[in-house]
């Protein structure tokens, strides 16, 4: 009976909120249909009296964190009213100007009086535009004011931020920190003794034993069909035995669904059927959504340890690592969050019972001591394994020298006694290595997804006719799907690591501000803040403009339709703007202005013009080449007694790498300047000329048409313009025949060269012509010149032969 009425309450409270609901949308379309007919300075009036409210509250200097966050709100909405009111006075002020200008000026007083209507209409108007003018810039004043002030909140609540995590307290080595949070443990559990006794009172009160065994009977229900179904969901995935490839991501997005799911569903049907059953209070409910927070954040941190490491199935790993390293990784990923999901439940335990700050000061210091530990031992392993060599070089290289960092920062703040300090950094560290997994995780996941989607021929061409494009058009468009994907993730990871927690990174870069560390230079202030951000934005600038020009060369342009010395072109040029922008940007924040740059650069031209000629001849001979592209990546080209294949156009060099696979840089100047022949500027089509002698016996056309007819057969040679044997000379003993033809790509010249000096000595063979050469050696030159007797007949060493 007692659930009986339970469920009865609970489908008449949702009855509840679904006709409130509907009346408030009816109140509010009713209040939207009404004419905006209140005056726009009463409501100008009572922004006012507002914003004064609100001043004086930043003014207080007892204001808490807490009321500064809701002032921030409250500036956040006194601003949207004003954009909105002026949103709404803007247009009426300019139609009202608009016909104001129409109407034109008055007439002079010498001139003929104009139609009264006329004047009484421009007299309302000008009185129209005078009002509604004034509240346009009381609208952007008040505007002002608020935008003001919520910088102003936000100032003074990064100060106290910054000032709690830089509060100094005492060290963990002093002995007395921690019998004073000893001493205080009795406080809070006395407290919590209240709360518990408080919550059974409750409890006792309103329920009896039989409703408590069936909110219990259905919690045990509930918590057993979670469990046999995340065992059967844990088979299933384990029944999947296809690990090449994109079904490695997949077999990993599932291990990670399944873990967390499983803990989230858990935690969250034994928190709604306490609050279905009524056995939540006010700040039990509170104590429960956080013990729900902790859960999930250590089942997270599971999920993407097991998923990515695989400690116990190698060959499922995403990760490429080695077994000890991924090993060393999962271990410290899954302990670390289990140990911030503990953190966070004391922590919410701590302000459920109103524990002494010291027990909270003694948690955090406890949980970054203890995170310390878990980078000590990940180091010493890690490093280990680095003596060993290990092919987890990833891990090895930086996880080494990161966790060693953090852990000294971590153990340097718990020393001096920053605890705050040192449990900001460590919940970074969880954070950002959780994150980071994740974001591992899920770019693989989309890289599969599109990969079966996308590249799969059979999917590619279904879905490409059910979307109405070509089948190039949609492997751009799952480019561009997946490059915005991945961008996004990227943002999401940062977000959430810098994101909304309690002591943001802003604050601290607040703290360090107001530093008065920085020298001057004229008018040009550089202090730690402004070099910082310039490293900063510099360093994130160029590294996103590199992973776009990756992602540019190796998934958007192929999938066009441009040809690929173009798409080289456009990267490279990308890649420059980039680098480009970001230096700009990063002088920027220095205060570094483009004038300032413009003199200095003047002041470089002399030295340029001496010094560095070359290589601006050079960069800007580079610019032509990608501007004009005389030379394209992939040509065949002859330059300085070099010939080779165009691999790379650099705006200093370019690449050649010649046919004995060696790589020539080739300065720029000298492609611009310099005679180069290109194989392939137009087309791949190539000549080629074989000379070939034939004894005085042989009938001449019979060889003209025989050689004619071998290049015709040759799959390789075109045949317009057609292939043609020509006689050009009599020699001494040999007439001298040379077959011209053309072939289709001259990088094959050498084969079909070779392919036709075999036909040609096996048809002659066949046809009993007897092939001569018209040359003469050195002795019989040498021979001649001395007079000595040079009977063709009886010198061995001369290759001239008799005329027949």
């Amino acid at each position: 009976m007692k659930f009986a009425t339970a469920s009865a309450k609970l489908l008449n409270g949702m009855a509840f909120l679904f006709l409130l609901t509907m009346l408030m949308a009816s109140g509010g379309l009713a209040e939207e249909a009404k004419p905006a007919d209140a005056s726009a300075a009463a409501s100008f009036d009572v922004i006012k009296t507002e914003i004064d409210a609100v001043e004086s509250a930043i003014d207080d200097k007892s204001v808490s964190a807490e009321r500064l966050v809701e002032l921030r709100q409250k500036t956040n909405e006194l601003a949207a009213s004003l954009r909105e009111t002026l949103q709404e006075i803007e247009p009426r002020a300019a139609d009202a100007a608009e016909r104001l200008k129409q109407l034109g000026p008055a007439p002079a007083r010498d001139a003929p009086a104009e139609i009264q209507d006329i004047a009484e209409q421009r007299k309302k108007l000008i009185a129209d535009s005078s009002e509604l003018d004034g509240e346009v810039k009381q609208a952007r004043l008040l505007i002002l004011r608020v935008d003001q002030l919520g910088e102003r909140v936000s100032a003074k609540r990064h100060t106290l931020y910054a000032r709690e995590l830089l509060a100094r307290t005492q060290s963990i080595l002093d002995p007395n920190f921690w019998i004073d949070a000893v001493r205080a443990l009795p406080v809070e559990l006395r407290r919590l003794d209240g709360l518990i006794a408080s919550w059974q009172q409750s409890v006792g009160e309103n329920f009896s034993d039989s409703y408590l065994v069936a909110a219990a009977s259905t919690l045990v229900a509930i918590l057993l069909v979670i469990y046999f179904v995340g065992r059967w969901a844990a088979r299933f995935a384990d029944g999947s035995r296809s690990v090449a490839g994109p079904s490695r991501a997949w077999w990993a997005l599932r291990v990670f669904v399944l873990l967390v799911a499983r803990a989230l569903l858990a935690a969250l049907a034994a928190l709604l059927i306490l609050k279905v059953f009524g056995l939540l209070t006010d700040r039990t409910e509170l104590l429960a959504q956080t013990l729900v927070a902790g859960i999930v954040v250590a089942a997270i941190g599971r999920g993407v340890a097991a998923s990515i490491f695989a400690p116990h199935q190698p060959e499922r790993r995403l990760a490429q690592l080695d077994d000890p390293s991924a090993m060393i990784l999962h271990g410290f990923l899954v302990s670390a969050s289990v140990a911030l999901g503990l953190t966070i439940s004391l922590q919410a335990v701590h302000k459920a019972a109103f524990a002494p700050l010291v027990v909270t000061v003694a948690t955090n210091a406890l949980f970054a001591a203890v995170t310390v530990a878990l980078l000590t031992v990940m180091v010493v392993r890690l490093g280990r394994l680095k003596q060993q060599q290990s092919v987890g070089l990833i891990a090895v290289q930086w996880g080494h020298p990161f966790a060693l960092i953090m852990a000294s920062l971590i153990s340097a703040a718990l020393l001096a006694g920053f605890v705050n300090l040192a449990a900001f950094l460590t919940l970074r560290v969880i954070v950002a290595a959780v994150v980071f997994g994740a974001l591992y995780l899920f770019l693989d996941v989309t890289k599969a997804f599109f990969a079966g989607s996308f590249e799969q021929v059979a999917r590619r061409e279904v879905l490409a006719a059910h979307l109405g494009v070509t089948v190039r058009g949609l492997g751009l468009i799952g480019a561009l799907l997946s490059g915005v994907i991945r961008i996004l993730l990227v943002a999401l990871s940062f977000l959430i690591i810098i994101g909304p927690w309690e002591i943001s990174t802003a604050d601290l870069f607040d703290t360090i501000r107001n530093v008065p560390f920085g020298f001057k230079i004229e008018d040009i202030h550089l202090s730690i803040t402004a070099l910082s951000g310039a490293v900063v934005v510099l360093t994130g600038l160029i590294l996103i403009t590199r992973m776009a020009r990756r992602w540019l060369e190796t998934d958007f342009l192929p999938r066009t339709i441009i040809e690929p010395s173009l798409q080289q072109s456009i990267a490279t040029i990308f890649g420059y703007l980039g680098v480009i922008a970001a230096i700009t940007l990063a002088l920027g924040n220095l205060g570094i202005d483009l004038q300032k740059i413009a003199l200095v650069a003047g002041a470089l031209s002399v030295g340029i013009g001496f010094g560095l000629q070359s290589i601006v001849s050079n960069f800007v001979s580079g610019l032509i080449l990608l501007a004009e592209r005389p030379i394209r990546v992939g040509d065949a080209i002859v330059v300085k007694g070099e010939e080779g294949y165009v691999r790379r156009v650099r705006v200093r060099a370019t690449e050649i790498e010649t046919y004995d696979r060696a790589s020539v840089i080739i300065p720029n100047s000298e492609l611009i300047t310099g005679v180069v022949k290109n194989w392939t500027r137009a087309n791949t089509l190539g000549r080629i000329i074989i000379k070939v002698g034939a004894s005085y016996a042989a009938d001449p056309q019979k060889v003209r048409d025989l050689l004619a007819g071998l290049a015709k057969t040759h799959v390789q040679i075109v045949q317009s313009p057609p292939p043609a044997a020509f006689l050009l000379g009599f020699g001494e003993s040999a007439m001298e025949f040379e077959l011209r033809c053309v072939v289709l790509n001259v990088e094959n010249a050498l084969s079909v060269k070779s392919d036709l000096h075999f036909a040609i000595l096996k048809a002659f063979k066949d046809e009993s012509i007897e092939m001569r050469s018209e040359w003469i050696s050195a002795e019989l030159i040498r021979r001649r010149l001395l007079g000595e007797s040079s009977n063709p007949g009886n010198d061995q060493n001369s290759l001239i032969r008799p005329r027949p």
